[in-house]
């Protein structure tokens, strides 16, 4: 990796709410338990899906609210591929083509060690806590982010779906 360690977020796992995972645990979002099966079912030998790998065919249901960013090395940035249309309700504007460091500064503060970790160690992670949005309010969101590599191992691409819900706990649809 060309990514110089001074200038990195360490990943934390205390006090942030996210969580690597191997496995699906049973209180999340059907969306999310789709994906990250689709996405398992993907990894063979010890290596990670590539972004070819991934069949929109059979994520058809939840493509409203799927988002890809790519990974950019030296320096370390990530850049939106694609966002979903109910991902993009929910945020109030575009982002596809964006730097996410850029359009969301509240997420990326909230998530940056996060997205290291993802894309370093090569391991899903899943939230579910508030976001914040540009706008200064705030989202309960539920979202999962998946490392998608072209080689099998170095991550060029961080594969996430995002869930938010309103105040009385129901899905934004």
């Amino acid at each position: 990796m060309n990514m110089d360690p001074r200038t990195l977020p360490q990943p934390t796992r205390t006090g942030t709410g996210w969580q690597v995972v191997a496995t699906p645990a049973p209180g999340w979002h059907p969306h999310l338990r789709l994906l990250f099966g689709h996405w398992q079912s993907r990894c063979h030998d010890g290596r990670l899906p590539s972004r070819a790998g991934v069949d929109p065919v059979g994520l058809r249901g939840i493509l409203p609210w799927i988002w890809m960013l790519d990974v950019q090395r030296d320096p370390w940035r990530f850049r939106y591929r694609l966002a979903g249309t109910r991902f993009v309700a929910v945020l109030g504007f575009e982002v596809t083509q964006c730097w996410y460091d850029e359009v969301r500064p509240l997420a990326w503060a909230a998530n940056r060690s996060r997205l290291y970790a993802v894309t370093h160690d090569g391991q899903p992670t899943w939230r579910r806590g508030p976001m914040p949005l540009e706008n200064g309010s705030w989202r309960d969101t539920e979202n999962l982010m998946l490392p998608l590599a072209a080689d099998g191992r170095t991550v060029d691409i961080v594969l996430g779906i995002s869930v938010s819900y309103d105040s009385h706990g129901l899905m934004i649809a």
